[in-house]
């Protein structure tokens, strides 16, 4: 499959940028509003696919005041891009896993190994992000210890402003221009769960779907998933968030 375009629209103006650049203009905006707005620490941060499980074009900026914590961000997250049948999730503060995959095993007299160095910290979800957050900080979001969601959390600034809300969306890619895999023309509305591992078609537009059922036992019995503007996408029982739905769907064909 060629590389999808992957761009969002800015909250503040409108306008639509490309990944590689919507960060550096959101800073344009915060930047003017540090004249204007009493000093309150919030944050800007920008979550997108772990990178070491592949390239992505999903991304999403948010605005996060001091006073959240993380199960804020993890209510967050859950509703606009993994929750799909209420499993567990983690947050894992990179740098700090680093430091204990390098740490020495600790053990006593009697030859009582303490394991707690080398083990992964999780952090705790009532935790307010003031208190760990620091600029590109760098944390790991798991959805799902089975059909796992693994996303990167970067921080891209500390904000010498007082957000508006909790958690404020910035931005996030619009619907990814996904074609129909058979007619190579219409837009894919329906993915199948049990296709696409070795070659085979596995996104669908509506008429070809039809076609597809007709060969595949499973697809209209459980395999058939709509095609949803997240990277969980045809994961699990995932069928779409309940946080801005408007951008949650099938690309419109100009």
């Amino acid at each position: 499959m060629a590389e999808l375009k992957s761009e969002g629209q800015c909250v503040f103006c409108n306008e639509v940028f490309d990944r590689a650049v919507i960060s550096r203009h959101l800073k344009t905006h915060f930047t003017k509003m540090e004249k204007t707005i009493d000093n309150e620490n919030s944050y800007h941060i920008k979550v997108e696919n772990d990178p070491r499980y592949g390239k992505s074009p999903y991304f999403l900026n948010l605005w996060v005041s001091h006073k959240a914590r993380f199960e804020d961000i993890d209510d967050f997250l859950r509703g606009i891009w993994v929750e799909c049948c209420g499993h567990m999730s983690s947050f894992t503060d990179i740098e700090t896993r680093k430091k204990n995959r390098k740490a020495p095993y600790v053990f006593d007299f009697n030859f009582n190994f303490d394991f707690d160095k080398k083990n992964e910290v999780e952090i705790d979800m009532s935790k307010k992000v003031s208190k760990l957050f620091y600029e590109k900080q760098k944390i790991e979001y798991q959805y799902d210890f089975g059909t796992t969601t693994t996303l990167l959390i970067t921080v891209v600034a500390v904000l010498p402003i007082k957000a508006p809300q909790i958690i404020t969306l910035l931005s996030r890619n619009e619907p990814l221009e996904l074609v129909c895999e058979t007619c190579k023309k219409e837009p894919a509305t329906q993915i199948c769960s049990v296709h696409g591992y070795n070659g085979e078609d596995n996104i669908f537009c509506k008429k070809c779907a039809k076609k597809h059922a007709k060969i595949c036992e499973d697809f209209d019995d459980y395999a058939a998933m709509p095609i949803v503007n997240s990277p969980r996408m045809g994961e699990c029982g995932y069928e779409g968030g309940s946080i801005d739905k408007k951008r949650d769907g099938v690309f419109a064909k100009k």
